[in-house]
């Protein structure tokens, strides 16, 4: 098992990979038994997770400090040092002899001396460990010292050790026309699968301890499909109701989607998008096991112009590509390239905006969301928006759960933190598109008003005549 965890590690940390793929790939080229499955994940997880923290640590006992020492070396010492610290089930003699056995599997006897020395004047010298804030939270320190300016040190600390502490636990969205969320329940527990109440949403179970979501009953009726409670928020901010034309331009592996789909109970229609052949190819997966109608699916890159669809869409669905900061408790090598991802992701997230806003209709709505809890991503790219494209910002709070309800979602943005909300990092807007209007009826937040001229001419010049309410 260490040998397959090694290279988790090592083709995350070292070359770059994703470790989910990394890690599925291993599984399906072996015939691991569910102990081993569950220590080689934990292990190969948990030295990404903490490989901030164990780095200090080693820098303090080592002679050579841990970016002058070889990949393999790196490695080892810190899958070694997670045992230690971390898996208290396995002796730490035995951890010590594993590495020096692991290590000469990759570099012979060459330097199996000093791996072993330094584990053992850490096992000698624990005592002595001292560890500064952001190592304490395996956060690297310019992402620790962003997320302090941004949030201050209290709510940091608490992002931090939410992202430390994530269950893993899987979000299920539920299509109750199929089962009833209690009979769905029920065959879950007849399954010996753990059930729990979700924090926000209707509709979703909480489970745990799965191995594979495709045994779970329910799987292939399409009852159900996995998608985090932020996750849902874009959707359930955008009113999205029967009838509506509705374009998701990053929609890949299409969670909003068919959340989507389900507002619209099989009338209107969805245009569901992504950049790629095997993206587009997902969604067309997932839209097939639940048997959904009135959708189509597109290879499309939603920074270029789609003039086809110009004014079409009363919705259009913006979850962006991003730095991807609040879900770093599941993706924990996430936060070793953060912020430079963030800075280069920035310009694409404008782009795709812009394009899409050209897809709305006057009087539609364009949702703007990301799953990180980065500033520049986030509150300042909608400035952006409101202040280049005419869009208007419109408060969330008659869309939300009431108890996720506050100043900043009066204003028309939500942001999830991790350690003060139950959920993933996550930060959604709601924008109208209010620049400019020909002949048709408008759908406010609360009431529709109609109005009807030949001309355009400037949103703050109209009045609203026959008010009526409606669910929008």
């Amino acid at each position: 098992m260490r040998l397959q965890a090694y290279e988790v590690v090592y083709q995350t940390m070292e070359k770059g990979e994703h470790s989910d793929s990394v890690f599925h790939r291993i599984v399906e080229q072996n015939d691991f038994l569910t102990r081993d499955k569950r220590f080689l994940k934990r292990l190969s997880y948990g030295t990404i997770e903490r490989s901030v923290e164990l780095d200090a640590i080693l820098n303090q006992f080592a002679k050579i400090q841990v970016l002058k020492m070889t990949a393999p070396v790196r490695t080892v010492l810190r899958m070694a040092l997670y045992e230690i610290r971390y898996m208290e089930k396995v002796p730490e003699a035995v951890s010590c002899h594993e590495a020096v056995e692991l290590l000469k599997k990759k570099e012979g006897q060459k330097h199996t001396a000093f791996v072993n020395g330094v584990l053992r004047t850490i096992l000698r010298n624990g005592d002595s460990i001292s560890l500064k804030p952001w190592e304490s939270l395996s956060l690297p320190r310019d992402l620790y010292d962003h997320l302090c300016e941004q949030y201050g040190k209290k709510t940091t600390k608490k992002i931090g050790m939410a992202f430390l502490e994530n269950t893993k636990d899987i979000t299920l969205h539920i299509d109750t026309s199929k089962w009833t969320k209690k009979m769905f329940c029920e065959e879950l527990r007849k399954a010996g699968v753990a059930v729990k109440k979700a924090y926000y949403m209707d509709d979703t179970v909480i489970i745990s301890g799965v191995e594979d979501i495709k045994k779970i009953p329910g799987y292939e009726e399409g009852v159900f499909f996995v998608q985090d409670e932020s996750s849902m928020l874009p959707v359930l901010c955008a009113g999205i109701r029967p009838g509506d034309k509705v374009v998701d331009v990053c929609s890949a592996p299409g969670g909003k989607a068919m959340h989507a789909l389900l507002c619209l109970k099989g009338e209107g229609s969805l245009s569901a998008r992504d950049k790629t052949v095997s993206k587009v190819k997902k969604i067309e997966e997932n839209f097939g096991r639940l048997k959904f109608q009135n959708v189509s699916c597109k290879v499309w890159d939603a920074t270029k112009s789609d003039e086809a669809f110009f004014s079409q869409a009363d919705v259009v669905l913006c979850d962006v590509p991003c730095s991807g900061i609040g879900i770093i408790g599941r993706k924990p090598e996430i936060k070793y390239h953060a912020l430079q991802h963030a800075k280069e992701l920035v310009p694409i997230q404008r782009k795709i905006v812009e394009n899409a806003e050209k897809m709305v209709k006057p009087g539609g709505v364009l949702i703007y969301s990301t799953c990180t809890v980065n500033q520049a991503e986030n509150e300042e790219n909608v400035r952006y928006f409101v202040e280049h494209l005419g869009l208007k910002l419109e408060s969330l709070n008659s869309f939300l759960p009431p108890i996720l309800c506050n100043r900043m979602t009066a204003e028309g943005m939500l942001t999830m933190i991790p350690g003060l909300q139950r959920s993933d990092g996550f930060f959604v807007a709601r924008l109208r598109k209010t620049d400019r209007y020909s002949e048709h009826e408008f759908r406010g937040n609360g009431s529709t008003c109609h109005f009807s001229w030949r001309k355009s001419i400037p949103w703050k010049t109209i009045v609203p005549v026959g008010a009526r309410k409606t669910g929008r």
